[in-house]
């Protein structure tokens, strides 16, 4: 029997690779890597993110955040716009080609990741569900 650690890996592979063959970014844009991938998708989800609220979540320090948002201004993926309060501080907004990118491939995610466990019963879906979320909390 595999260890359940080799069963997750191949599953989350699977699953990556279905989704990365769905989507289209890569041709909308070619110069994103899948990090850059990972870091817009977290100023996505992110309420009015700064730098500093970007570097905490992404656990990164504020200098290599620094880097990353002026490399995303320069690709014209995202703006910085000052505070209205405090003119020390600039909000990043995702460009709105970028917002509609970042929300089609929630999208595929979720419908990847639906058709993989329709394999399984509504109950064990639900059980799936609460270990999913139980083990989430815990990292």
């Amino acid at each position: 029997m595999k260890p359940i650690s080799h069963i997750f890996s191949e599953l989350y592979d699977k699953v990556l690779l279905q989704y990365q063959q769905q989507s289209d970014s890569n041709e909308r844009f070619p110069n994103l890597s899948s990090n850059d991938e990972y870091y817009i998708d977290l100023l996505y989800t992110l309420e009015n993110p700064t730098v500093t609220s970007f570097a905490d979540k992404a656990k990164i320090s504020k200098p290599a955040a620094t880097r990353i948002i002026h490399r995303f201004v320069a690709e014209k993926y995202l703006v910085k716009r000052p505070s209205t309060v405090d003119k020390r501080t600039s909000y990043l907004e995702l460009s709105a080609e970028m917002k509609i990118n970042c929300e089609k491939n929630r999208q595929l995610f979720d419908q990847v990741f639906l058709d993989s466990i329709s394999v399984l019963t509504p109950e064990e879906q639900t059980v799936l569900h609460k270990i999913m979320f139980k083990i989430n909390e815990k990292i």
